[in-house]
């Protein structure tokens, strides 16, 4: 099975998650994008599910299929978040932000009493940053100070993120910068550093946040819960 073969396995116990009145947190990417007409479809069935998502992108295309939105501000509480990743460790400890929203899933995800994570076997690895870059997000004024600073201070090395040689620029107006982490980073640390630069707004980490992993594997489904 490709790729999007095996992300489209784990979608049937995705929407399983999805109760009847539920606030539920929509994430941001390629899989979540194959999910958004399954939710649509609890709502053909008599469903009231109101949707809380974390990019613009996610939204527009929700509110196609009819699914009813509102701002995080609006809602007091989120059931369940739903969202993807570029990697997940044995810990369920996530790298997120390959589509750039970092900031706003974390706020969602933070938020749910449940978050709930769906991808594919590429994405599980021993540790984070094997296969991906972490995805830092940072204020456009002084976005080259951070950069430099991170590389001077760690071993990392530090690239602005460009789409098509175009500079990508986030739903909130912030650069991202990709950091290319040594081996067997320490995540905690390295986030505790990155978080108190001056500029940066959030980091593609994602820790302890994670219930559970749903992984489309070339053998069928597997479930993974947070122990």
């Amino acid at each position: 099975m490709d790729v999007r073969a095996l992300k489209l396995q784990t979608v049937k116990d995705a929407v399983s998650e999805i109760k009847d009145g539920m606030v539920v947190g929509i994430g941001t990417g390629s899989t979540i994008e194959l999910l958004l007409p399954h939710i649509a479809k609890l709502l053909d069935d008599g469903a009231t599910i109101t949707g809380v998502c974390t990019s613009n992108k996610t939204a527009l295309l929700a509110k196609e299929l009819g699914i009813t939105i509102v701002n995080v501000n609006d809602v007091d509480h989120i059931d369940v978040a739903i969202d993807g990743a570029d990697e997940f460790d044995p810990q369920l400890n996530l790298i997120k932000g390959g589509g750039g929203a970092l900031f706003r899933e974390k706020v969602i995800d933070e938020m749910a009493e449940r978050f709930v994570v769906i991808a594919d076997e590429t994405k599980q690895v021993d540790y984070l940053g094997q296969t991906f870059k972490l995805p830092v997000e940072v204020d456009r004024f002084n976005w080259m100070l951070v950069a430099k600073k991170i590389e001077k201070d760690t071993k990392a090395k530090v690239s602005r993120r460009n789409v098509e040689d175009i500079t990508f620029i986030t739903d909130n107006d912030n650069y991202i910068l990709d950091v290319e982490l040594p081996p067997n980073t320490d995540p905690y640390d390295m986030h505790e550093y990155l978080i108190h630069l001056t500029g940066v707004l959030e980091t593609g980490y994602f820790l302890d946040l994670a219930d559970r992993v749903i992984v489309g594997k070339q053998e069928g489904v597997e479930i993974i819960d947070k122990v």
